[in-house]
C-alpha cells in the first residue's frame, strides 16, 4: 500500500511539474557585452536570479500566467518585459540595458559574480579607472595555493618575499620591497601584528576568506598615497543573492618532514610573562624562574597538515538584509633547511672574499591560522545602504631551530684542515600568537539626482605575543691530529679530535606589542551628463587615521656556573645544566625596544573625471600630512629617547584611458607617491629576528621616500575570461630606504639618495575549447648607488670610499608564470599545471665593493585538479606545490663556486573534498 501511494504521489508531482514552464534569457549592455551579476526578478513573486559570466539567467518550474520581468544592473537603466507563459513552454527574454549617466538612483550591488568568477575579474580590469590586476575567488579556489601569499606570487609583476624560517611572506609589487607597498583589507589599511613595521604577512590570510585580490599598480587621488610599488587589496567575500552553503576540508603533508627530523618542544611550561612583569621592577630573577622543557627538543612524526572552511550566506527581509559568515582553519606542519655563510678577505688572494663562517639551520614549524569574516548589509531603500564588516585573524606559530655554526677563520683558532674548527650549536625555541581584528561600518547614500555621499568608520586592532623566546648555545672545537711523521696538509695523514660540548649561554626574550587604528573617511560625488554622450564626475573627500603602537621587550642572559678554576661546565642536557642569571633585573629599564610609536595621517583630495565613449580622463591632487615618531618608555642617558617627524606631501595624478573599441583600451598614467619609514626603522637600536637569525639597526635620521611614477598599458579583452595586457613603467625615487649589511647577518637601515626603476609586464589568458593557457612575464631593471669600501691587500694601498652602482635590493630581474589548464564543465573536471621562474635578485647589500649577495634563478612547478561528483554538489580536489623540489641559493657575482646561502622547503601536497549548495 505504501509503495502504491508513493508511486501515485511521484506521478502527481511529475504531472504538476510538467504543467509549469520556464523563462530564460540574456542581459547585455549597449555595446553587446554581457552584463555579469545583473538582477532579474519576476514582479510580485519570489523568483529572483543573477546573470552568469555570459549574462544569461533562467527560471525553472514557473506556473503558467502573465508576468512582468524586471532586469536591472548597477550603472545601467532598468528594463521591463511583459510575457505570457503557457503550460510546459519556455519563454525567452533578452534585454539590452542603457548606461545610466545622469542619475545616481541606486547603491545596492545586486550580483556578486563579478568578484567570484574569472569573467568578472577581467571585466573589472577593463572598466577600472586605474591600472589593476584582479584574481577571482574561483581562480584562488582552483589554484595550488591555500593562502594569499601563494596566490599573489602568480600575479603579473608580483613576487613574495619570505624570511629564512618560511613563516612570514610579504608582497613585492614591481620589485619594490614591502615598505614601498600598501596592504589593504576591503579597501582599508588595518593594524599590523608585525613587531617592526605596519605590514601584514600574507601567509596569515587563508584564501578561502577572499572574494578577490586586487593589485593596483597606479593610484587615484581617492586612494592612499603611500604605495610606490602598488596597493594589494584583499577583498573579503560578500553576501550572496540566494542561500549559499559551503564546506570543505583537506589533509596533506610537506615531504621535507620525511627527510629531516621534525623537532618538537613542550609549550606547557612557557611563562607568558617575564619575571619583571610577574613580580615587579625590583624583583631579582632566580635561576629557577626559567623553564627548561622548551629547550628540550624531541623528534616526532608530525600529523598531516589540515585545512577546513565553512561558509553560509543568504538574504532576508525581502532581500533588504544580506548575511555572510565564513570561517577558515589551517593547521600546517612544515620544515625548512637552510645554510648561510659570512665572508671576509682572503689574505692570499688580494683581499678577495672567502667564507669565514658557515652555519647550517634546521627549522621545524607548526603554523595554525584561523580566520572568520562576517558581513551584514542592509538596503534601507534603493538610495541608501549600510554595511557592517568584521574580520578576525588568529595565528599561532611554534618553531624549533637548530643551528650548527663553524668558524672557518678566527674564532678560537679557526679551521686547520677540512672538517675542523670551533663549532657553536644553538637550539632556539619560539612561540608566537598574533591576532588581528577589523571592524568596519560604512554607508552609501544618494542625496539627489546628481550627488552621492559615502562614509566609513574603522576600528582596527592587532597584537602579537612572543613569550620566552629561548636560545641555548654550546660550543666545542674539532682539531686535526697529525701523523707520526709530522705530515700536514690536504694530502697528508691526519685524524681528528673533538673537545666536549661546553655550556656557553642561554638567552630568554619576552616580546609583546599592540597596534591600534581609528579611521574615519568620507567622499562626496557629483555626476552629470555632458554633450556628446559624455559624463562629468567631481569627487572630493578626506581621511584621518590615528595609529598607536606599544612595544614591550625584556631579555635575560643565563651564564653557566664554572668550577673553581673558572672552566665552563660540560653540557650534558638542559635539565642538568646549572646557570646564574647574569642580569637578574632583565633589560626592561635600559632596553630601547620598550617604546610607544604613533603615526597620525590627515589627508584630503579633489578629483575629476571626464568620460566619453572613446576616452576617460581622470585626475586630481591628494595632500597627505604625516606626524610620526616614537618615545622610549624609560629615559636613557646618552641615548636618543624620542623622535618626532612631521611632513606634508602634495600627490598629483592623471590617468588617461583611450577606449579604442569595446574590447580594447590604451592607458597612460602618472602619479606621485611616498613610502614612510616603518616604526622600528626610526628606533636607533638593533632588533633581532629569531626566525631569520639576523639583526637590524634603525636610524632616527631616516627620511621618507618620494617617487614619480609613469605607466603605459595596452589591454585587449577578446572574450569574457580572456585578456592580453602589455605595459611599461618607470619610477624615480628620492631618499630610497634600504638595509645595508656589514657581515651578511647585521644590517643598518639608511637612505639612498635616489633610484631609478624600469620595467615591462606582459600577461595573457586564452582558451582553446576545453584547454586554456594563462601566463605573465615581468622584466625589472633598477639603478641606485651605495657608498662602499675597496679592499686590497696586495699591493697594500688605500682607496677612498666611492659611490658604486647596483640594483635595488630584492628586485627580481625576470619573472615568468605560465599555467596550462584543462576544463570540462559537463564532466565537472578542472586540471592546472603551473610553472614559475624567478630570475636573479640582489639579496644582501654588502659594504665592500663586489661582495653583494645575489639570489640565483629558481624554477618551480605546481599542480592542482578537481573533479565534481555526480550530484554536482561534491567536488574532490588536490593541490601539489614544488614538484621539482627546488631550492633557493645565493652567491657573490663572479664566485659561482661559493654558495653563500641555500634554502630547501620540499614538496607539499594535499587532498580534499568540497561541498557546495
Amino acid at each position: 500500500m505504501k509503495t502504491a501511494f508513493l508511486l501515485c504521489f511521484t506521478f502527481f508531482c511529475q504531472w504538476i511539474y510538467a504543467q509549469n514552464g520556464g523563462i530564460k534569457g540574456k542581459v547585455t549592455g549597449k555595446d553587446g557585452e554581457p552584463l555579469i551579476g545583473a538582477l532579474v526578478t519576476l514582479e510580485h513573486t519570489s523568483f529572483r536570479a543573477v546573470t552568469d559570466s555570459e549574462g544569461r539567467f533562467s527560471f525553472q518550474n514557473v506556473p503558467p500566467g502573465e508576468y512582468i520581468v524586471v532586469l536591472e544592473s548597477v550603472g545601467y537603466g532598468t528594463a521591463n518585459r511583459h510575457i505570457k507563459l503557457k503550460e510546459g513552454e519556455t519563454e525567452k527574454v533578452n534585454a539590452e540595458l542603457e548606461p545610466r549617466t545622469t542619475e545616481l538612483q541606486e547603491v545596492s550591488v545586486y550580483g556578486k559574480l563579478s568578484q567570484e568568477e574569472d569573467a568578472g575579474a577581467r571585466n573589472r580590469e577593463k572598466r577600472s579607472d586605474n591600472i589593476v590586476n584582479v584574481v577571482s575567488a574561483r581562480a584562488m579556489e582552483r589554484s595550488p595555493d591555500i593562502n594569499a601569499a601563494n596566490v599573489l606570487q602568480r600575479v603579473s609583476g608580483v613576487t613574495v618575499l619570505r624570511n629564512g624560517g618560511g613563516d612570514e611572506a610579504y608582497a613585492d609589487v614591481r620589485g619594490m620591497q614591502p615598505q614601498y607597498n600598501n596592504t589593504l583589507i576591503d579597501g582599508i589599511k588595518i593594524a599590523s601584528p608585525d613587531d617592526k613595521s605596519r605590514t601584514i604577512s600574507m601567509s596569515l590570510v587563508p584564501s578561502d576568506l577572499l572574494g578577490s585580490i586586487e593589485v593596483h599598480k597606479t593610484l587615484l587621488p581617492e586612494m592612499e598615497g603611500d604605495a610606490i610599488g602598488g596597493t594589494v587589496n584583499l577583498v573579503m567575500k560578500d553576501a550572496p543573492q540566494k542561500e549559499t552553503f559551503k564546506v570543505l576540508g583537506s589533509l596533506g603533508y610537506s615531504t621535507i618532514v620525511f627527510n629531516q627530523p621534525f623537532d618538537y618542544f613542550s609549550r606547557k611550561d612557557i611563562q607568558q610573562k617575564s619575571p619583571t612583569e610577574r613580580y615587579g621592577d625590583s624583583y631579582v630573577a632566580q635561576p629557577g624562574d626559567f623553564s627548561r622543557t622548551n629547550l628540550e627538543f624531541h623528534p616526532i612524526t608530525p600529523p598531516p597538515t589540515g585545512t577546513a572552511t565553512i561558509a553560509y550566506g543568504n538574504r532576508y527581509m525581502h532581500n533588504k538584509l544580506g548575511l555572510l559568515v565564513v570561517e577558515s582553519f589551517q593547521n600546517q606542519y612544515y620544515g625548512n633547511y637552510n645554510n648561510f655563510a659570512q665572508v671576509g678577505p682572503a689574505y692570499n688572494a688580494n683581499g678577495a672574499p672567502q667564507i669565514t663562517d658557515f652555519a647550517n639551520r634546521w627549522y621545524s614549524t607548526q603554523q595554525l591560522n584561523e580566520g572568520i569574516t562576517a558581513h551584514l548589509d542592509y538596503n534601507i531603500n534603493p538610495r541608501n545602504k549600510i554595511t557592517l564588516n568584521n574580520m578576525a585573524l588568529y595565528s599561532f606559530l611554534g618553531q624549533a631551530r637548530t643551528e650548527v655554526d663553524t668558524a672557518i677563520v678566527g674564532g678560537n683558532g679557526g679551521r686547520t684542515v677540512p672538517g675542523t674548527g670551533p663549532v657553536t650549536t644553538d637550539w632556539t625555541s619560539a612561540t608566537q600568537r598574533t591576532y588581528m581584528e577589523n571592524l568596519k561600518l560604512s554607508g552609501k547614500h544618494v542625496l539627489s539626482q546628481h550627488f552621492m555621499l559615502d562614509w566609513t568608520g574603522v576600528y582596527s586592532l592587532a597584537f602579537a605575543r612572543a613569550p620566552d623566546m629561548a636560545d641555548l648555545q654550546v660550543n666545542d672545537l674539532i682539531d686535526s691530529v697529525h701523523s707520526a711523521n709530522g705530515t700536514y696538509g690536504y694530502n697528508g695523514t691526519y685524524g681528528f679530535q673533538k673537545t666536549p660540548n661546553y655550556f656557553d649561554a642561554i638567552s630568554r626574550v619576552w616580546q609583546h606589542n599592540r597596534d591600534q587604528d581609528f579611521d574615519v573617511m568620507a567622499n562626496l560625488s557629483y555626476k552629470t551628463s555632458l554633450p556628446g554622450r559624455g559624463i562629468l564626475e567631481l569627487k572630493g573627500g578626506g581621511l584621518y587615521r590615528a595609529k598607536v603602537r606599544y612595544n614591550l621587550q625584556n631579555s635575560y642572559t643565563l651564564k653557566p656556573d664554572t668550577d673553581a678554576m673558572g672552566i665552563k661546565q660540560v653540557f650534558i642536557d638542559v635539565q642538568s645544566a646549572r646557570w646564574t642569571v647574569f642580569d637578574p633585573k632583565g633589560s626592561y629599564d635600559y632596553d630601547v625596544n620598550n617604546y610607544r610609536a604613533y603615526e597620525d595621517i590627515a589627508a584630503g583630495y579633489g578629483e575629476f573625471k571626464f568620460s566619453f565613449p572613446w576616452l576617460d580622463v581622470l585626475g586630481g591632487v591628494r595632500v597627505e600630512n604625516t606626524q610620526q615618531g616614537f618615545t622610549i618608555n624609560n629615559f636613557h642617558v646618552g641615548s636618543i629617547n624620542e623622535v618626532h617627524k612631521t611632513y606634508t606631501d602634495p600627490l598629483p595624478s592623471l590617468d588617461l584611458k583611450f577606449k579604442l573599441n569595446p574590447k580594447t583600451n590604451l592607458r597612460a598614467s602618472y602619479y606621485k607617491s611616498i613610502a614612510r619609514p616603518a616604526y622600528y626603522d626610526l628606533v636607533p637600536t638593533q632588533v633581532l629576528n629569531f626566525a631569520a637569525g639576523t639583526a637590524t639597526e634603525g636610524n632616527d635620521t631616516l627620511k621618507h621616500t618620494v617617487a614619480d611614477n609613469y605607466d603605459l598599458r595596452f589591454e585587449y579583452y577578446p572574450r569574457e575570461e580572456e585578456a592580453l595586457q602589455a605595459g611599461v613603467f618607470y619610477k624615480h625615487l628620492i631618499n630610497t630606504i634600504e638595509q645595508q649589511s656589514s657581515d651578511g647577518v647585521n644590517y643598518r637601515i639608511s637612505n639612498v639618495p635616489e633610484a631609478h626603476v624600469y620595467g615591462a609586464e606582459l600577461s595573457y589568458t586564452k582558451y582553446f575549447g576545453k584547454f586554456g593557457l594563462t601566463g605573465n612575464y615581468t622584466y625589472l631593471n633598477s639603478r641606485t648607488v651605495t657608498s662602499k669600501q675597496y679592499y686590497h691587500l696586495n699591493p697594500p694601498y688605500q682607496q677612498p670610499d666611492s659611490l658604486v652602482p647596483r640594483p635595488l635590493q630584492g628586485m627580481t630581474d625576470h619573472t615568468v608564470n605560465l599555467s596550462a589548464m584543462y576544463r570540462n564543465p559537463k564532466r565537472g573536471t578542472f586540471v592546472q599545471l603551473a610553472f614559475q621562474y624567478l630570475g636573479s635578485s640582489l639579496s644582501n647589500v654588502y659594504n665592500i665593493v663586489g661582495w653583494d649577495y645575489y639570489q640565483r634563478p629558481t624554477a618551480n612547478l605546481a599542480l592542482s585538479a578537481e573533479q565534481q561528483l555526480r550530484n554536482r554538489h561534491l567536488t574532490l580536489f588536490t593541490k601539489w606545490n614544488n614538484l621539482t623540489n627546488s631550492s633557493v641559493r645565493s652567491q657573490i657575482k663572479g664566485h659561482s663556486d661559493m654558495d653563500l646561502s641555500k634554502e630547501v622547503t620540499g614538496l607539499s601536497f594535499s587532498f580534499g573534498l568540497r561541498y557546495e549548495h
